[in-house]
């Protein structure tokens, strides 16, 4: 097992959508994937499509008398399997979270005794900035991956990114890498600035394929659907696809 989070400073970033799309492409790659939604948001599921959503039950549902992933775990039509963050409201929530911050390794515990197979990768989407899911999923995981966009206001939060997988990565006891995705790329002179800033900043720390702007990432949404399956010659997916190599290889690298 392999666990990738994905995280970012700020919300609209694209995260969810990439996470999805990371999950699709490793599945399509014949490894087994798992995407876990620990976002209260529960978005997730709309970029997966396939489930009943009259009958949500995610990780937020999970207690003393529910304590296997596998009974709120769900199979896509797109071969990677997801938890979705669940329905419950509120109380629920507050319950959940309260969860959490009593026991930092509460979820690195419910994916050691979830018996996935060994060669599985997991991708946790968190919400933005810090939070009590953040603090869980980097307790969890073996790598960070950040998306940023490629504009100013994403460079300007690049601080408080680094600050905090400092303090939460030094909390887990483990060693943990990270990189950044600079998501929705564009030919304008001030995104191409800032592109070059983020290289000079992070180095070999930035993944070296960017994701394009394209109305047809949003138009797969709409169709539930990865773009990786939606509209698979899109630049968007093409470099998603290498994006999805360039961790394969780090990660055969890892192990």
């Amino acid at each position: 097992m392999y666990v990738i989070a994905v995280v970012s400073a700020k919300g609209g970033v694209g995260k969810t959508t990439i996470s999805a799309n990371l999950g699709a492409g490793i599945a399509q790659r014949g490894r087994p994937a798992l995407i876990i939604d620990l976002d209260p948001q529960n978005a997730m599921q709309w970029h997966l499509g396939g489930l009943d959503q009259n009958d949500c039950k995610g990780i937020s549902a999970l207690n003393a008398s529910r304590t296997r992933l596998a009974g709120v775990t769900h199979t896509s039509p797109y071969g990677v399997s997801f938890t979705p963050y669940g329905n419950g409201g509120e109380s629920r929530r507050l319950r959940f979270e309260a969860q959490l911050e009593n026991q930092d390794d509460w979820l690195l515990k419910k994916l050691q005794s979830a018996n996935l197979h060994p060669d599985t990768i997991v991708l946790l989407d968190t919400p933005p900035g810090p939070s009590v899911y953040l603090k869980q999923a980097v307790h969890a995981a073996d790598f960070l991956l950040v998306v940023m966009l490629a504009d100013a206001a994403s460079y300007s939060t690049l601080p408080e990114m680094e600050e905090l997988i400092a303090t939460y990565g030094g909390h887990s006891g483990a060693r943990i890498g990270s990189a950044y995705i600079i998501n929705q790329g564009a030919k304008r002179q001030l995104a191409q600035d800032v592109l070059a800033l983020f290289a000079e900043r992070l180095g070999n720390r930035m993944v070296p394929f960017v994701i394009p702007e394209s109305a047809e990432v949003e138009e797969a949404l709409a169709f539930e659907r990865p773009i990786l399956e939606y509209k698979p010659t899109n630049a968007a997916a093409e470099n998603l696809q290498a994006i999805i190599d360039w961790l394969l290889a780090g990660i055969a690298q890892r192990s």
